[in-house]
């Protein structure tokens, strides 16, 4: 598995994960990721195995602290899960944002369990 910042060929394959996973459709992706593939602050990563892009991970950095950054969206395709995918999305957000803190939100709504067990 290889874990790289996101580019513009991943859009596809990213938004198909958002929607599988529940998190977004698709058709915000272009729009969503525009600063994290320019010159913006946004960070985007990929995760891939054998050339396919099995998970994402989003982070923003929070505009009204220093040096903290906000983990927006982090997702793995089902195949991919139980694994070290996730825990490789995160580290890679944060040797990338090198933040003081990074904050991670989750509800407590069913649906979200897996998240706050990650």
């Amino acid at each position: 598995m290889t874990i790289r910042a996101a580019t513009q060929n991943d859009i596809n394959a990213i938004g198909r994960i958002a929607e599988t996973a529940g998190l977004f459709p698709a058709e915000y992706l272009p729009e969503m990721i525009a600063s994290g593939l320019g010159d913006g602050p946004d960070l985007w990563h990929v995760s891939e195995t054998d050339g396919m892009v099995n998970g994402f991970a989003f982070a923003r950095p929070e505009e009204m602290a220093d040096n903290v950054w906000n983990l927006l969206a982090l997702a793995v395709e089902e195949t991919a899960r139980g694994g070290t995918t996730a825990t490789q999305l995160v580290t890679a957000i944060e040797t990338a944002a090198q933040a003081r803190m990074i904050v991670i939100e989750t509800t407590q709504l069913p649906e979200q369990a897996a998240a706050r067990a990650f």
